[in-house]
């Protein structure tokens, strides 16, 4: 098995969180993670989201899993849960629920389909990442320094076909 990581490559709509720190939202949520030297944030119940960049990812490949990758703290207030979607057309897969915590942790969560079957590879020129507040709160900010999509998949066997050179 294979892993590749999807960086996001440009805001969509919504585009509802705020730029807190960094050259633009992009580059505040793409690896490598710098905590509060770039990141996005949000107070109340928001939405932000992405499309992302090209998959790498061999033709012939089975994909196994999909997951949204965030990393997030509160740095105002208190923790309020906070969530990753994965958006493919008119449907959306909601992650589990995350509280913010105090210090940046990192939450990868395996996310279903949208709209339900198996995964393939071509979802992914159209699949778009989104990290929603879910629970607001008086004085509370939340912060997202690192937001990808993380693919488990299954490169193509090997035909096991030779050529001879003549």
């Amino acid at each position: 098995m294979a892993t590749e990581a999807l960086n996001v490559n440009a805001v969509t709509a919504p585009d509802q969180w705020a730029l807190g720190a960094g050259a633009n939202k992009v580059v505040a949520v793409n690896s490598p993670d710098n905590a509060d030297t770039s990141y996005i944030s949000s107070t109340t119940l928001l939405t932000e989201q992405y499309s992302l960049a090209a998959s790498t990812i061999p033709a012939g490949s089975t994909i196994t899993s999909v997951s949204g990758e965030m990393r997030i703290r509160y740095s105002a207030g208190s923790g309020k849960t906070i969530r990753v979607n994965l958006i493919l057309g008119a449907n959306t897969s909601n992650g589990p629920t995350h509280a913010s915590p105090a210090a940046y942790t990192t939450y990868t969560d395996a996310i279903a389909r949208p709209g339900g079957g198996a995964w393939q590879l071509a979802d992914l020129a159209s699949l778009q990442v989104a990290i929603q507040q879910t629970q607001s709160g008086s004085g509370t900010v939340q912060r997202c320094t690192t937001l990808r999509v993380i693919v488990d998949y299954t490169p193509p066997a090997n035909t096991g076909q030779m050529f001879q050179v003549l």
